[in-house]
């Protein structure tokens, strides 16, 4: 709305300030009542916003504990991670294992034979390098039939789907020993276990090329065997167990070994129940509950001492929310049996006050004692978790969800709030226009009824004697 200027034209009437108070009168109360309403709509907003909140970190914590590992959950440990390490799955069976290690897995190596330098041409023509059954064709021509080249062409081989092949080239110089003196091409595979070959074969060319072919059992081998290869060997408590590599899955159920070292006396290989991560869960559910019941205090409570209620008191999406949760854990668990049938029966309990509480003892008792008890009241379709889930997701969902719904209808009202603001506006603006021109008419008149005055004051002025006392 423009600021209002206008003065009188020739009475002296302050029209701008007149129509700015006038305008103002109108304004303040409509206002200051949209104000008002708009202020709780958003402290109603914030309400649920710290709802959402507290329901989402309950949520999070249920979500901890629907994990379907959770209570069938095993660990395995080894006396000596120096030589074996060990780990399990789910699928793995308590139990302790006497483990040896009688061999390590080892990758095939060859070498050839000396060569005056990584500069000495060795030959041209096609070498075909295979390892455990796949295969590579390198070609060696002008540009790379020095040693070095050859190195270079054997790191860069692909199979037929442009994979490396797993073979590795490294030139080693020697000065002389057992060895003559020169510098070696050789060869190491990447693959570990007996079946893991390498073959080097070659074709065409000049023959120089023959000087590096290599076959197992082959009578015109160049290259020789350094090391062989071979596969681990283990035994668990007397049953051996054989293995291209050094991880081992197979040997015990669901339970992977690491071999480190061979060994000299037997390793013990300890499966246990993998426990420990169940009670700090069950606590994060206890603390997220009590931490939505705070904020459902404050946002819904009432403050006898300072006379001041929750700026979503009345709501019944915060009565209903406590009521729905509460009646799950004090419900028997649908199916349940055995020791436990009730969220008391493994330690969850609501007090007076209605603070959730876990004794310790209790949950601690169940949990060492019976899984299986324990697992039919946390979870499963019926259990409580599934049933706490469904409660609060019920608040949550995005899609017809009780705090998606409350925040949409006071957005609403925020925005019809707005619109109420423009119609304000609106209205004063006209209002503003017709008060301008009312006053500004007035203040005409009043000039024309003054300079009437001033005129007529004048002229009786100069009547003959009208400045002459009477005698």
């Amino acid at each position: 709305m423009p600021t209002l200027v206008s003065g009188g034209i020739g009475s002296g009437l302050d029209v701008g300030g007149l129509v700015s108070r006038l305008i103002e009168a109108e304004r303040t109360p409509t206002e200051t009542r949209l104000a008002v309403q708009e202020a709780g709509l958003q402290a109603k907003l914030s309400g649920f916003g710290l709802l959402r909140g507290a329901l989402d970190k309950l949520k999070s914590a249920l979500d901890g504990l629907n994990s379907a590992t959770l209570l069938s959950a095993t660990r395995a440990s080894s006396s000596d991670d120096t030589q074996i390490i060990a780990s399990a799955d789910a699928t793995a069976s308590t139990g302790s294992y006497a483990v040896e290690v009688s061999a390590l897995a080892k990758a095939q190596k060859l070498a050839s034979g000396a060569f005056a330098g990584a500069d000495t041409v060795v030959g041209t023509g096609t070498l075909t390098l295979s390892l455990a059954g796949k295969s590579a064709s390198i070609t060696i021509d002008d540009s790379n039939k020095t040693l070095a080249g050859i190195r270079d062409a054997i790191h860069a081989a692909r199979t037929t789907d442009g994979q490396p092949l797993g073979v590795s080239a490294t030139l080693v110089t020697s000065t002389g020993g057992v060895e003559p003196a020169g510098t070696y091409l050789v060869l190491t595979s990447a693959k570990t276990g007996q079946a893991s070959t390498i073959s080097l074969t070659q074709a065409g060319g000049d023959g120089g090329l023959a000087a590096l072919q290599y076959q197992t059992g082959g009578l015109a081998n160049g290259l020789t065997e350094k090391e062989p290869p071979g596969d681990a060997i283990v035994k668990i408590d007397g049953f051996t167990y054989q293995s291209a590599g050094n991880t081992v899955s197979g040997a015990v159920t669901g339970v992977t070994l690491t071999l480190k070292a061979t060994t000299t006396a037997p390793v013990t290989l300890t499966v246990a129940a993998d426990t420990g991560g169940v009670k700090p869960k069950l606590q994060a559910l206890v603390d997220a509950y009590n931490g939505l019941r705070a904020v459902l205090k404050e946002q819904g409570g009432y403050d006898a001492a300072a006379k001041k209620g929750g700026v979503l008191i009345g709501d019944p999406a915060l009565r209903g929310v406590e009521q729905q949760l509460r009646r799950v854990l004090a419900d028997p668990v649908p199916g349940a049996s055995g020791a436990a049938k009730l969220a008391g029966d493994i330690g969850l309990s609501v007090d007076g006050s209605g603070t959730l509480k876990l004794d310790s003892a209790k949950f601690d008792a169940l949990l060492s004692g019976d899984r299986g008890a324990l697992a039919g009241v946390l979870q499963g379709d019926d259990g409580l978790v599934a049933r706490l889930s469904g409660v609060v997701d019920g608040y949550l969902s995005t899609s017809g969800g009780i705090i998606k719904a409350r925040t949409d209808g006071l957005n609403r009202r925020l925005s019809d709030i707005g619109d109420q603001r423009d119609d304000l506006t609106a209205r004063l603006d006209g209002l503003q226009k017709r008060y301008l021109a009312q006053f500004n008419a007035l203040d005409g008149l009043l000039a024309q009824i003054q300079s009437t005055g001033n005129f007529l004051t004048q002229q009786l002025a100069s009547l003959p004697g009208a400045g002459s006392a009477d005698k």
